[in-house]
């Protein structure tokens, strides 16, 4: 029988997987509602990146989420290749930090974090600039870097999109969101497809996810 901390441990890793980014390489070019933002996304390409703490700049391949420069609180490219996510205000940025020091402790022996290691990114440390030394960022893996033509899935996994603390009217408003997540155990928030023929990517925002249906969604 488990003990109650592995359980509590299992509970924590279930929490961050209700969050996690799904990075893949596919080159098939799909078809559906959403919006596809070539021209958009090629304007980014060529636009210089407002420069961030650190030396670094918005994440280029961002396809969902709290974007730098438009939000506070966005993705950014470190110039060692990392990335760095700004964490969250309390309770969920420090519960995060404390999910990622669990399961990349050098003294880590729980069998079940070993094995979600293998689905997670690195991570590094903490990092804060000078200039806000309150504003922490984790030191995560870039697992698209070794790509030349990445293609990105931003989806989060399980059968609910809000916080296990969260109110029974913040519950509420996520599962009127998309009802069909808590059938099919995730939610696609944004990808983008390498598209050979144009040399561009093609790119799907939430309005895409939140449009599949169970008769559009292949196993």
């Amino acid at each position: 029988m488990d003990s109650p901390v592995t359980l509590g441990r299992l509970e924590l890793a279930r929490a961050a997987a209700a969050t996690t980014n799904a990075a893949v390489s596919t080159g098939t070019r799909l078809n559906g509602p959403g919006t596809k933002e070539r021209s958009a996304q090629q304007q980014q390409q060529h636009a210089v990146p407002r420069a961030g703490p650190l030396g670094c700049v918005p994440l280029t391949h961002q396809v969902a989420g709290h974007k730098y420069g438009v939000d506070k609180a966005g993705i950014l490219q470190h110039p060692d290749g990392t990335v760095l996510k700004q964490l969250q205000p309390p309770p969920r940025g420090p519960r995060e930090m404390q999910f990622y020091s669990m399961v990349y402790a050098k003294d880590c022996c729980d069998p079940c974090l070993l094995e979600l290691r293998q689905h997670l990114p690195k991570f590094y440390s903490t990092l804060s600039s000078p200039d806000s030394p309150t504003e922490l960022y984790l030191k995560l893996e870039d697992v698209t870097r070794r790509f030349q033509k990445p293609c990105i899935m931003d989806v989060k996994i399980g059968q609910r999109s809000y916080d296990p603390f969260a109110s029974q009217e913040k519950r509420e408003q996520q599962i009127r969101k998309y009802p069909l997540m808590e059938e099919i155990g995730f939610l696609v928030l944004g990808m983008r497809v390498y598209n050979v023929g144009l040399d561009s990517f093609d790119t799907y925002d939430q309005h895409y996810g939140r449009g599949l249906m169970k008769d559009t969604i292949k196993d």
